[in-house]
């Protein structure tokens, strides 16, 4: 049974699509996010609204919408994912940032990918919305042959609020982790690959936030973070994950998250180099290079931690 939208307001049904969205002290720009939600063309949805521990209005302002809003204290964005795919009740779950804005009809063309294609996810290319003006289109170029991997190897290339998937697959692989606090949709999407076929629409449907001061701030936790999913949730399960593919591909991708790890490493490093911290600075470019010796933006930032 599907969930609609009467002209009085009152609900029906169960949904199709359970919109999920995890808020923290995003009060400024919710209001938005969730605007875009409501005008879709397609209203076969319910939305799910994670109050993050946030200490500013997020969670009054999302009560102000048809929404079910769960307060839990500050646990990051992984833990977050992890519990509103456990509390949603459609079939499909789409995510939006909020400080993210959908195009109206975002919802109507993906599910009717699903369900054409009988996909596991979809996602669609976006708009990079810089806080100083900037707009930057983003053109992914996937041919439609590709396995589901090659969305996800070398880097993350689906954004999560322009992605729509299967809630019962995404539970069948054992959804996203809680201590993934950045990073988190990366490996949801790689637990998700193995057997399922994922779906790219050449398409722009989403305006995404981008906050030039997080970019410029991409410092040694961001890394360490891309490190702990990297060495204690995916590598370890590199054989599963692999297991159906042939022998050359699955080395290619294995060498892929290893060159991923020395990236890594090669972040960190030049983070404890820029905060003086020299010695702890070579020690993580000297392992950088072990990981990724074929990479030329690890020699660059090795060369200049390594410098007396």
């Amino acid at each position: 049974m599907s969930y609609q939208r009467r002209g009085d307001g009152t609900l029906t049904g169960m949904p199709r699509v359970t919109v999920c969205m995890a808020v923290y002290n995003g009060a400024s720009t919710i209001e938005r996010a969730l605007d875009s939600v409501f005008s879709q063309t397609y209203q076969d949805f319910d939305v799910l609204v994670l109050d993050d521990g946030s200490t500013d209005q997020s969670g009054e302002v999302a009560r102000r919408y048809d929404c079910r809003v769960i307060t839990v204290p500050n646990g990051g964005l992984g833990a977050a994912r992890k519990l509103m795919v456990e509390e949603a009740t459609g079939e499909y779950i789409a995510f939006i940032d909020s400080d993210d804005f959908w195009l109206p009809e975002k919802l109507e063309k993906q599910v009717a990918v699903l369900d054409k294609t009988q996909a596991s996810i979809v996602h669609a290319d976006c708009w990079f919305m810089h806080d100083n003006g900037r707009i930057v289109p983003r053109d992914l170029d996937i041919p439609d042959n590709s396995d589901a991997f090659s969305h996800v190897l070398p880097n993350n290339s689906i954004i999560a609020s322009s992605a729509v998937f299967r809630r019962s697959d995404m539970l069948e692989v054992g959804n996203f982790v809680a201590d993934t606090v950045r990073c988190s949709d990366w490996y949801g999407w790689l637990m998700l690959a193995p057997g399922h076929k994922f779906v790219h629409m050449k398409e722009k449907l989403v305006e995404y936030s981008v906050l030039e001061s997080s970019l410029a701030n991409a410092g040694f936790r961001f890394y360490q973070a891309q490190h702990h999913l990297l060495t204690t949730h995916v590598l370890p399960k590199r054989e599963e994950l692999f297991a159906g593919l042939p022998s050359n591909r699955r080395a290619r991708y294995v060498r892929m998250l290893v060159r991923d790890v020395g990236l890594a490493l090669s972040g960190m490093a030049r983070a404890k180099r820029a905060t003086g911290l020299t010695q702890e600075s070579r020690q993580l470019a000297v392992d950088a290079l072990r990981h990724a010796p074929d990479s030329t933006k690890v020699w660059g930032r090795a060369l200049s931690c390594l410098r007396p």
